[in-house]
């Protein structure tokens, strides 16, 4: 099994990648490990807060002429 440090590392491989699915997946997963420290599970959960934000940008300027 996976100690959150492991989880977060992985996660945060994927993010480089784009892999953004993935990477929330395991950021969640490491914010739940029974191990997680404050600071992971902040880190965890600001990430994934921050790749929705993005992934649900839009820009209506551009959309509409």
């Amino acid at each position: 099994m996976e100690t959150a440090r492991q989880l977060l590392e992985k996660a945060e491989e994927l993010r480089r990648n784009n892999r953004f699915g993935e990477a929330i997946n395991f950021f969640r997963a490491a914010a739940a490990a029974p191990d997680a420290t404050d600071e992971i599970k902040r880190k965890s959960l600001a990430s994934v807060e921050l790749m929705q934000e993005i992934n649900g940008f839009v820009n209506v300027d551009l959309m509409n002429p």
